[in-house]
């Protein structure tokens, strides 16, 4: 799918407005802290206000950038990411964002890497090729549901650099290893790839909804849940109870199916 275009005050720094520091200086006169909230407290008739916290000077990098903007689509959602977003977040000015990231894509394209190299700080290297394949994906898998409001800009924008490549060729290596050729080892490739892809992506739809009712620890259910009438559907209905509760057990199944013909 092609990405929207996005609007130039989310991507592209303004051409007039390069910044020069990370954040900007109140203006001339303007009380301290402290009796900044003196004062909102005396007009508001006693109540205190909380004066926010703004992001100190020269503190932003690439690191604090990712791991806010994270903390921001974890939050808000991929489709309420922006720029300007990412400075209302970290209270800061957003231009001074374009010093670390040139546009809002090249921060997304660094997030999408840092979710796929997420909890695999090595691939799986062994004896068995099966074996290391089948790690390979679950690593992914896991990696796509730590963060679910990512998952689908994985699919909208896969990531072309870093750890998405490093996986792509590891498991291709494996497949070079079982003793398959380029033809089916590129065919059998993809099938994994597009298998671990949709089944992330059914998983993080129902975790993402489950995180915005419950919150933290929330558990999103079974993807595969049928409770069809016997009489118009007997087929299915014989193999709903065979239907597995636990996503990651369902998930190693098909895994294993699509490696059973594997050469060894």
């Amino acid at each position: 799918m092609n990405e929207r275009t996005p609007s130039q005050s989310d991507d592209t720094p303004p051409p007039d407005s390069t910044p020069t520091s990370d954040d900007t200086s109140p203006p001339e006169g303007t009380p301290p802290p402290d009796d900044a909230a003196r004062e909102a407290e005396s007009a508001g008739g006693g109540r205190r206000t909380r004066r926010p916290r703004r992001t100190p000077r020269g503190t932003l990098s690439r690191e604090v950038l990712m791991a806010a903007a994270i903390q921001v689509v974890d939050t808000q959602g991929a489709g309420a990411f922006s720029m300007r977003a990412l400075g209302a977040f970290l209270e800061c000015d957003p231009t001074a964002m374009y010093r670390h990231f040139r546009t809002k894509n090249a921060l997304l394209d660094a997030l999408l890497d840092s979710v796929v190299r997420e909890g695999s700080a090595e691939l799986p290297q062994s004896d068995d090729p099966r074996a290391d394949i089948r790690a390979n994906f679950r690593q992914l898998r896991r990696s796509l549901l730590a963060h679910p409001t990512l998952a689908p800009l994985v699919l909208r924008r896969p990531p072309g650099v870093g750890a998405y490549w490093e996986r792509s060729d590891h498991a291709v290596a494996q497949l070079h290893r079982a003793g398959m050729n380029p033809v089916d080892a590129a065919n059998v490739y993809q099938t994994l790839l597009f298998y671990t892809l949709g089944h992330a992506l059914s998983e993080a739809r129902q975790l993402a909804r489950a995180l915005e009712r419950e919150g933290a620890g929330a558990d999103g259910g079974p993807v595969a849940s049928v409770d069809a009438p016997p009489e118009r559907h007997p087929d299915l209905s014989d193999v709903a109870p065979h239907l597995r509760d636990d996503n990651e057990a369902q998930f190693l199944a098909g895994l294993d199916l699509i490696l059973r013909d594997l050469p060894r």
